[in-house]
């Protein structure tokens, strides 16, 4: 059990890290969404130009959505038109969409995701340190894990952050 909550700990890092919006540093990757600053209304239109974005790089593979919880129900209470949303179901003009609270914001991310390379350097490195928070009555674990993530081509993403 505690095995699955450390490796889910760190997966939960990892993907927040990589769709989050922070800068790069020497110890943090720039995520996805770094730099991408918030339009103001969404339409149909928005996500027809995403789409073809794409097309023009000639992007293909698994193509999708990754959203955040916030923008889902952004896409999910805005009119196509008179008779729909712009995401029914779960997907967006028939791609589909997936949603993840790891998602900085109201961030999406469109995209080809086996064009995002993750690169893991040694283990997953455990230390028990029983004497930091001893007088506690409690056992300390520090936990060190090495990775980076990178578009593998940068032409394989368009992002788009709605405004709040």
């Amino acid at each position: 059990m505690l095995k699955r909550d450390i490796v889910a700990a760190i997966s939960n890092k990892l993907e927040a890290t990589i769709l989050g919006n922070a800068a790069g540093s020497a110890t943090q990757p720039a995520g996805l969404l770094n730099g991408v600053t918030a339009d103001a209304a969404v339409t149909y239109a928005d996500f027809v130009n995403m789409e073809a974005t794409l097309g023009e790089k000639n992007v293909r593979g698994d193509i999708k959505f990754i959203v955040s919880p916030s923008a889902k129900a952004v896409l999910k209470s805005t009119a196509k038109n008179q008779n729909s949303f712009i995401m029914e179901g779960n997907e967006v003009n028939g791609y589909p969409v997936l949603c993840t609270s790891a998602v900085a914001g109201k961030g999406i991310v469109y995209g080809n995701f086996s064009d995002l390379v993750i690169g893991q350097w040694g283990g997953i490195d455990l230390t028990v340190d029983p004497y930091t928070q001893a007088a506690n009555g409690k056992v300390r674990l520090v936990i060190n894990a090495y990775f980076d993530a990178k578009p593998r081509r940068a032409d394989s993403f368009v992002k788009k952050v709605l405004k709040a």
